[in-house]
């Protein structure tokens, strides 16, 4: 491991029972030909809990997502899956779900519900439609799916005599908190929202019951983490609507007889690890490919998923206002898009992905000269394509909607050799750290973004090192260790004086 205080870390947890819980496991089951393998999730959060998991024995609480998760998962009592089988070091614990609960939870509730709200993405004056099927959804999804795995922490917390400590992750657990705080009165509850807090007014889109819901939820927390102070903020402003007391100087709510604090820990990368990928045989030949893409162009890249939140459509569009303003780089510029449909069982995503590849067709066809194509998508998922990317890009466009944090720059600007540039919305999370060495744009605005990609172009070279190297130095001072070993800190903290 490379944590910060590492010994400190392992000592303090080493009486604990790490309980950890998310939508998503570590690993998840598939099956290749006759075989059914395992395959290790993608992800920094993954890579940077399960040396903790393995080190302490500890259990990751799960959804069962795949037909082999579930098939695997029956082999073992209460569906407690070892890992590796064969010499374990964890625990995968699967919940297992009815179907359509499941579809309830997460395909109308979680997504598209929370998440539109979270991210500001919801079209007011025609949706959402909170109709029956919503309320319907609410308690025979949503509510439903977090009792299981309240159910399942509970046991889990109960399997021995160490004193549990919880950490749930994200808004699929929302109703965690209190479901367990009901059975196991005075234990420890961490949770870590991954994804923006919006604004009250915002999150009052939200139906009354279910807010208070939620907010009960998270306050039944001892700690609550967002990644930057602006959800911090946002949150304290919707808690005043049922808690005894907020302080905003401490960062804690008073509530039903608990002290929830609220803090910001702004997650990073594992600088070596993405250092030492982008040097690999597999990344150096998918170099040769980009190279094929770019020639001797100006290239432009971007990596999302085909999620509303990050603002696909308006980058494209921009991309076409500067080739209108600017026809002289017609032929001198290229535009690379790498990245993978996402949720497409969800119609909001599915049209969102038509959409795009609508827009790009039409790009295409309009500026499209000699042979030359201003953009060119590849939706695959393949990391070692994008670290490929990430090391050739002259510029870099990040301009979500609205971002929990987006790691994208980070990594990107790790291993960069072409001192590129950042093109970063201003609603993003990371902007906060970046925003001295990237060219900010407000994501709605097609015209200042095209702008953008001029002064991309245009800028010199002593100017496009300094913002690279700054951008790099932010990276390498602040890495995804200090991120959970800064919660740590605080949970200890937290421990000690409930003690």
């Amino acid at each position: 491991m490379n944590y910060p205080q590492e010994k400190k870390i392992l000592k303090f947890l080493e009486d604990r029972n790490l309980i950890l819980a998310s939508n998503r496991g570590p690993v998840e089951f598939l099956k290749e030909g006759n075989e059914i393998v395992m395959k290790r999730g993608a992800g920094g959060l993954v890579a940077t809990l399960m040396p903790l998991m393995e080190a302490l024995n500890g259990v990751w609480i799960a959804s069962a997502m795949t037909a082999e998760d579930e098939t695997v998962s029956m082999e073992y009592s209460e569906n407690r899956v070892p890992i590796p089988e064969d010499d374990p070091l964890f625990w995968v614990s699967f919940v297992l779900s009815d179907p359509e609960q499941y579809r309830k939870y997460y395909s109308v509730i979680s997504n598209p519900l929370l998440w539109f709200v979270q991210h500001n993405m919801w079209n007011s004056p025609y949706t959402p439609d909170i109709d029956d099927e919503i309320h319907d959804a609410w308690k025979e999804g949503y509510e439903l799916i977090n009792q299981l795995f309240s159910d399942k922490i509970v046991s889990e917390a109960n399997r021995n005599s160490k004193e549990p400590l919880i950490m749930l992750q994200d808004y699929h657990l929302y109703l965690c908190p209190e479901l367990i705080r009901k059975e196991l009165k005075n234990i420890f509850l961490s949770q870590f929202i991954h994804i923006p807090w919006p604004q009250c007014d915002y999150f009052n889109i939200i139906p009354e019951y279910m807010r208070t819901s939620i907010m009960e939820g998270l306050l039944s927390n001892n700690l609550l983490g967002f990644h930057i102070p602006r959800y911090v903020i946002n949150f304290l402003q919707c808690a005043e609507s049922i808690a005894e007391e907020v302080d905003y100087a401490q960062g804690t709510v008073q509530y039903n007889g608990n002290i929830t604090r609220v803090r910001s820990y702004p997650i990073s990368v594992d600088y070596n690890s993405i250092t030492d990928l982008s040097c690999a045989g597999p990344v150096c030949q998918k170099e040769h490919l980009i190279n094929d893409i770019k020639k001797d162009m100006f290239l432009f890249y971007r990596s999302d998923r085909a999620d509303l939140s990050k603002n696909i459509i308006r980058g494209f569009k921009a991309y076409s206002l500067f080739l209108d303003k600017h026809p002289e780089y017609k032929g001198k510029v290229k535009f690379l898009s790498t990245g993978k449909p996402t949720r497409q069982q969800i119609k909001e995503y599915d049209d969102y992905s038509l959409k795009i590849m609508e827009v790009v067709k039409k790009i295409n066809n309009k500026h499209s000269q000699d042979g030359w194509e201003p953009i060119e998508c590849r939706f695959i998922s393949d990391y070692g394509l994008c670290i490929a990317c990430f090391k050739n890009y002259d510029c870099l466009v990040v301009n979500p909607i609205a971002d929990g944090m987006n790691i994208v720059p980070k990594e990107a600007s790790v291993v960069n050799e072409q001192n590129g540039v950042l093109v970063l919305s201003v609603n993003a999370g990371c902007y906060d750290e970046l925003k001295d060495y990237s060219l900010n744009i407000n994501p709605f605005d097609i015209t200042e973004t095209a702008d953008a990609y001029y002064q991309a172009v245009k800028m010199g070279e002593v100017e496009r090192r300094k913002r690279q190297e700054g951008l790099k130095e932010i990276s390498k001072k602040r890495t995804i260790y200090h991120w959970i070993s800064e919660q740590f800190d605080d949970i200890e903290r937290i421990c000690n004086y409930t003690d």
